[in-house]
């Protein structure tokens, strides 16, 4: 049936808390205030960073791409390869990662749906850069690619972290300077190009880079198709948030066809669904930073006209009704 949300994005929130996190009277409190699982994800980074003092304990925690499959079968080092870091600085920074995703995202989605997305992000980043070298060593027959690299970090959260505050913070301003100008919906690609060259410096290995780079492409397939609500739907059909919002706009018409290409065969094998059509409407002068959107599913045929059209009625008369509310911001 018709959904009817007062979507009322939190991006002042969002901001104040980017900006508490860096304020260094409370980023201690942001420490003790965190949720347990969260805490928990720190501790097994720092055991991780403390296990590549031992010898080879290392080795099997993290994804040796030649150890994946049988016979050795090291299927765990999906789940434990984010954990491992060989650098103190690298310990700091995934750690520092790990408590702004709690504190951007957890008030949002929820204990449950941030774990879902930590594991759902590096298990598919690990398991999909595997295939990068395996395909590698098709090419080359050299086995140092998939026993001499070790696959590990947490290149593929950050990946999928600046998709998800990009969807929640879109127009945000990162950086305004002079004739530099960054909004939050540059940032996962900035991330991608920062991470190449770190990799092209010698700062980084290849493997962080390619983390990055499926992180964010992971990342936003879930939110876009995936992602569970509260209403009952699933992902996020805006307009803003198509894969071509990825890129600059002045080349987002040319990766819109190629993406909108490969969404519609998705569609005709059955793949991917057509998302609800949305309507979007201004709340009104005096709720002008909210917005109701309409959402009514596709109609399969027309046997089904009638009952769509009794939907969108009931739709409108209850948008109608909202409007002459608009100071509250409970979902319908």
């Amino acid at each position: 049936m018709s959904s009817i949300s007062l979507e009322n994005p939190q991006a002042f929130s969002q901001q104040s808390r980017l900006k508490n996190l860096f304020n260094p009277s409370a980023f201690l409190d942001v420490i003790t205030t965190s949720s347990l699982i969260f805490k928990a994800l720190c501790i097994g980074v720092i055991i991780g960073y403390l296990t590549t003092f031992t010898s080879d304990l290392d080795q099997i925690l993290c994804i040796i791409p030649g150890k994946l499959l049988p016979p050795n079968f090291y299927l765990w080092t999906l789940f434990t390869h984010g954990f491992i870091e060989y650098r103190f600085i690298e310990l700091i920074l995934n750690c520092f990662l790990i408590l702004l995703y709690s504190k951007m995202l957890e008030p949002l989605w929820g204990q449950i749906e941030c774990i879902q997305f930590y594991f759902i992000t590096t298990i598919s980043v690990g398991l999909s850069t595997t295939i990068i070298y395996f395909i590698l060593y098709a090419a080359t027959f050299d086995e140092l690619m998939i026993f001499n690299v070790s696959i590990h970090g947490l290149g593929g959260l950050l990946g999928g972290f600046t998709v998800a505050t990009k969807q929640i913070m879109p127009d945000t301003v990162l950086v305004d300077f002079n004739f530099i100008k960054m909004r939050q919906d540059n940032l996962p690609l900035l991330t991608i190009f920062v991470s190449m060259l770190f990799y092209l410096f010698g700062l980084t290995k290849p493997t962080y880079f390619i983390m990055v780079t499926f992180g964010v492409f992971y990342g936003w397939v879930y939110l876009r198709f995936f992602q569970k609500h509260k209403n009952g739907t699933r992902g996020d059909s805006s307009s803003t948030f198509v894969f071509a919002s990825l890129f600059p706009s002045q080349i987002q018409p040319f990766v819109a066809i190629f993406s909108n290409t490969i969404f519609n065969l998705l569609v005709k094998l059955k793949i991917c669904k057509q998302p609800p059509k949305r309507y979007t409407m201004a709340g009104g002068s005096q709720s002008s930073q909210s917005h109701i959107t309409i959402t009514i599913p596709l109609v399969k045929n027309n046997l089904e006209n009638s009952d769509a059209e009794r939907r969108r009625l009931k739709a409108l008369k209850a948008l109608k009704d909202r409007l002459k509310k608009p100071g509250e911001d409970d979902d319908l």
